[in-house]
């Protein structure tokens, strides 16, 4: 299943009120962001990015109960989603407003299959052919709690994509300072980190996923005769037998451990151990990377985006990136492209979908694509 489009509000008539929204279309707002199966997300500092993959990631954690209302970043929103499930739009509408839910409403088709009140009341249709009522507490989603209690196919797709989203902030240590003690556990994609998918995915597949890191790698420069997890070097008494990842470079007598290894390197590996054990897992999923290419040099970013974007394309993965970083956006297709531009409390999305003419006509002048963004073509 994949994220097909999104309209978001939160704090509406508030002074901190924020709206994302795709460009108007005949100067009417309201309009949806729409996505693809791989989206650049662009734009000034303050404009958003990082903002909309968070309210991708708290809606994913909602709908797979890993959190509650009271937890988000933001009490009081208003979510409408459109999801694409082999061919069948979902709808999802979710508003609540200090912690409550206001209304809650689920479309199949066009056609309503879940409605919820101000006070609660849920009536169900279609799955069973037979009205159903819950009365939830008024700070629970409906969605979670009826996939829980009645098992229901349409339910659980919501679930599972929830469940499976995975959002990494490549601006950020990427875990460089964690150890992990390995037990023999299911894999929470959200808790993970580097460490434990390289060991989940080695074990699962065997030497063929070390290889892999090791060609990836390799296609970032970076040439790497051996990757696995040991103690670090520093720890002269591992504790609780915790353990890192370690690299042995070819021109190295000696192995790196994650202690060792620069921001840079450290952030790549990690990634790409992530990416590859969620392809190896070939379930459908959704990966959010913000600040791509983030730390390291105008080569290897180039390489990077390059190989993320192979590697995503006709699989399972749909993959949103945020960046600001001109080199990225040189070497990352327009095709690709969202460009978020804020107007007062709104950010508005433009892309080839509601703006092809203007991308087409940009493909010929020749200019960079850094160019598109920075003087405002986007807009003509």
């Amino acid at each position: 299943m994949k994220l097909k489009s999104l309209k978001y509000s939160r704090k509406e008539g508030e002074k901190a009120e924020w709206i994302l929204e795709g460009k108007p279309k005949n100067g009417e707002y309201g309009q949806w962001c729409t996505f693809d199966e791989i989206n650049l997300i662009v734009g000034q500092n303050a404009t958003g990015k990082t903002n909309t993959l968070q309210v991708i990631t708290e809606l994913a954690e909602l709908l797979s109960s890993d959190k509650e209302l009271a937890e988000l970043s933001y009490n009081t929103a208003h979510y409408e989603v459109e999801f694409s499930n082999q061919l069948q739009p979902i709808v999802y509408v979710l508003i609540f407003k200090n912690g409550t839910v206001l209304k809650e409403q689920l479309f199949l088709n066009g056609e309503s299959v879940l409605e919820r009140d101000a006070v609660g009341t849920l009536v169900l249709d279609r799955e069973t052919h037979h009205l159903l009522t819950f009365k939830p507490a008024e700070d629970k989603l409906l969605v979670p709690l009826i996939r829980q209690a009645l098992q229901l196919p349409l339910f659980d797709v919501l679930y599972q994509w929830g469940k499976s989203l995975t959002h990494y902030r490549f601006g950020s240590s990427m875990g460089k300072n964690t150890t992990v003690r390995l037990q023999k556990q299911p894999l929470n994609l959200k808790k993970s980190n580097a460490i434990v998918a390289f060991e989940n995915a080695k074990n699962s597949v065997g030497n063929e996923f070390v290889e892999m890191i090791k060609a990836d790698m390799a296609k970032m420069n970076y040439s790497i005769a051996n990757i696995g997890t040991a103690p670090l070097k520093l720890m002269m008494k591992p504790f609780n037998s915790s353990v890192a990842l370690f690299v042995k470079e070819t021109d190295l007598n000696d192995i790196t451990d994650q202690s060792e290894m620069s921001q840079g390197l450290f952030r790549v590996l990690s990634l790409i151990v992530q990416l590859n054990q969620l392809l190896f897992a070939k379930e459908s999923s959704c990966i959010l990377i913000d600040d791509i290419g983030e730390g390291i040099d105008y080569g290897r970013a180039k390489c990077l985006i390059d190989l993320i974007i192979n590697k995503a394309k006709d699989s399972s993965v749909q993959l949103f990136m945020t960046t600001n970083d001109r080199f990225v956006m040189n070497n990352t297709p327009l095709e690709y492209w969202s460009i978020i531009h804020r107007i007062g409390q709104k950010s508005l999305f433009y892309n080839c979908r509601n703006s092809e003419q203007v991308f087409d006509e940009f493909e010929l002048t020749g200019l960079s694509h850094f160019h598109f963004f920075s003087s405002n073509y986007f807009l003509k």
